[in-house]
């Protein structure tokens, strides 16, 4: 667990900052609470509306969407952007977040800062790997002039975006797959024409030769040539994943080195506001960002409406830098708009008074950390309740798609952002001074001395095992005498599973069909036959578990709905037994409750499971037994 004092944060910041030229700042105060500088010497955080658009980008035919510069204003856009700006002004905002429309007026009248999205390396999927690219400052330098251009109140704009929510992880910019990283990807695409060389390049450079590579990855590579994604998928030994960190470092190190020289050469009065990550990204990401960038952006959807303290206290910790929150809402099933809320990000809640009272207490509990310069609630109007154009269809507006305000959030929203200057004068909290380990887990089974020395998962569960997989996989199962036989397609992403359940003598009182008490013991162990090489992990999911980001996993046990893996292992071919020790599972972060007790409680499972991934991509596995064991 990593420590950095708070005062040598400050130092190395101001220490960094001290090269650029923008006529805003952004300094602490003698207390450490950090704030903007305008050129007026006027200190103020940033609170935003993003979206604040006439209408939504490319919305899809034949549906309802918010269209009130043509319906509400007869066409008249400057009409709508005077008004617009009027009610933002009105309810205590004082910036236009992302993707806002130029024709809301920034000037005296309306005392409105603007903030700009740049894209520099474009919108493909894998563009963070674009910084490979021998021209990658010529793509920045285009890309950021073509971003400007119709920009013409450049005074009010006090900082511009790199990028928002980039694959950082390698699949998107949340799905952490060990196996799926930006390593994975330059292997699988050629990015410019140089990814996939960067990466045989760089994997070459660390282990030399094609005999040190298949010893450290335990995986034969006959030839340089055959180092592939297909090859690299099905290796999940330390030094591959420390391979796939390290190439991460390095792209994220040449990102942020070769693109902020660019703008800032460019943008010379504005600050770099970061790249809005979703939600989080990969340690060496956040630590690159930092010492290129003015502030981290993040864009953070939380269920309950508190700030999210342990990710603060990481991307503070790791970048040095002041935090905004660039992206956060809540939703409600009560809408003018008659919004599903079938998809998109974040909670929804039942009415619009719970969203005003979130509104309240997110804001406030937010900007009471020192080191937090702004939100930005997305978004202005809902979106169409028949679908956006990837078919979102939230309550996310301070309008509905009619141009109708919602009376109860803008009163709450007034009321919270006019006081903002007494919240932020009174700050008694610290930065935080230490990075939680989120994975890190407790284990401690009971006693029961009267208890079995072994249980039997596959004799007389409490009920039939079950399958799942990754949208490119797929896997079955058949009985075969006593064991099981599961056939799978392992897919390129996350593999495959499947899921046993407790004996029925074991099943809880109370809670759901499937919780089983399986305390007091402390070793997994497998018997089974798998194809050579593939990769496996042994799970085990509390009762209540989820998606990360539920507004509850309560389910009246004494669970709290974490789901946990094992170290990888592979197939031998041959039949074996695989021990695994509960002790030394790992949290898992794709899935189960992420704010849980990190506790393995074997007092209340839902299931414990085996996945499967890499290659051989399809084949067999067959379970003759699994018990568990004191």
């Amino acid at each position: 667990m990593r420590t950095i004092p708070a005062v040598a944060c400050i130092a190395a910041f101001l220490a960094s900052y001290a090269h650029a030229a923008t006529r805003f700042r952004i300094e602490p105060n003698d207390k450490g609470v950090w704030s903007y500088i305008a050129p007026s010497g006027e200190r103020f955080v940033s609170i935003a509306v993003n979206n604040v658009s006439p209408e939504p980008f490319q919305p899809k035919p034949g549906t309802d969407y918010y269209d009130a510069a043509r319906r509400q204003f007869n066409g008249d856009v400057g009409a709508w952007g005077t008004s617009v700006a009027k009610l933002l002004t009105d309810h205590g905002f004082n910036t236009l977040g992302c993707w806002s429309s130029l024709k809301v007026p920034t000037d005296a009248k309306t005392p409105l800062y603007r903030t700009h999205i740049l894209y520099i390396a474009a919108h493909e999927p894998d563009r963070p790997l674009l910084a490979l690219a021998p021209d990658f400052e010529k793509t920045v330098l285009e890309n950021t002039r073509k971003a400007m251009e119709g920009l013409t109140d450049r005074a009010n704009t006090f900082g511009v975006f790199l990028d928002n929510e980039a694959a950082w992880f390698g699949k998107s910019g949340w799905d952490k797959i060990p196996t799926y990283t930006l390593l994975d990807v330059a292997l699988e695409r050629d990015t410019a024409g140089v990814a996939k060389k960067a990466a045989v390049d760089f994997l070459r450079e660390r282990h030399t030769t094609t005999d040190a590579i298949s010893k450290a990855y335990a995986k034969p590579l006959n030839s340089w040539d055959a180092l592939d994604a297909a090859y690299l998928r099905g290796v999940s030994e330390p030094a591959a994943l420390e391979d796939r960190v390290a190439f991460t470092a390095m792209v994220a190190k040449k990102f942020f080195e070769r693109a902020t020289p660019v703008v800032r050469k460019e943008l010379p009065d504005m600050l770099i506001l970061g790249v809005r990550f979703a939600g989080d990204a990969p340690d060496s990401v956040i630590e690159a960002c930092g010492k290129a960038t003015d502030v981290m952006s993040v864009n953070f959807y939380e269920h309950k409406p508190r700030a999210n303290v342990a990710q603060l206290a990481k991307f503070w910790m790791l970048a040095k830098r002041p935090i905004m929150i660039t992206e956060w809402s809540f939703r409600a099933k009560e809408n003018q708009s008659g919004n599903p809320n079938s998809r998109g990000a974040g909670p929804v809640l039942a009415t619009q008074a719970d969203r005003a009272a979130a509104y309240s207490s997110m804001v406030e509990d937010a900007m009471s950390w020192p080191m937090v310069v702004g939100m930005h609630w997305f978004e202005f109007s809902d979106q169409s309740p028949q679908g956006r154009f990837d078919g979102e269809d939230s309550n996310y507006g301070i309008v509905d798609i009619h141009n109708k305000p919602y009376p109860e959030l803008l009163g709450a929203m007034k009321a919270t952002n006019t006081k903002m200057a007494s919240l932020r004068a009174s700050i008694t909290k610290t930065a935080p001074t230490k990075i939680p380990d989120p994975e890190k887990v407790a284990f401690s089974p009971g006693q029961f001395p009267n208890r079995a020395s072994s249980m039997d998962l596959l004799a007389v569960p409490i009920r039939e095992p079950e399958t799942w997989s990754a949208p490119d996989a797929g896997a079955g199962f058949s009985r075969q005498g006593d064991g099981i036989v599961m056939g799978y397609d392992a897919g390129t992403q996350w593999g495959v599973g499947i899921n046993f359940f407790g004996p029925a003598a074991s099943k809880l009182a109370k809670g759901p069909a499937e919780a089983t008490d399986l305390d007091g013991y402390s070793t997994a162990v497998i018997e089974l036959t798998a194809p050579k090489g593939v990769m496996m992990n042994f799970t085990v999911v509390e009762t209540g578990a989820d998606f990360p980001g539920k507004p509850s996993y309560d389910v009246g046990t004494p669970a709290d709905g974490e789901a946990f893996n094992s170290k990888a292992f592979y197939g031998t071919g041959q039949r074996e037994t695989v021990r695994i020790d509960l002790g030394e599972l790992h949290k898992q972060t794709g899935y189960g409750n992420q704010a849980g007790n990190s506790r393995v409680d074997t007092a209340a499972v839902r299931h414990v499971g085996l996945q499967v991934q890499g290659t051989p991509r399809k084949g067999d596995v067959v379970i003759h037994a699994l018990r568990l064991e004191k």
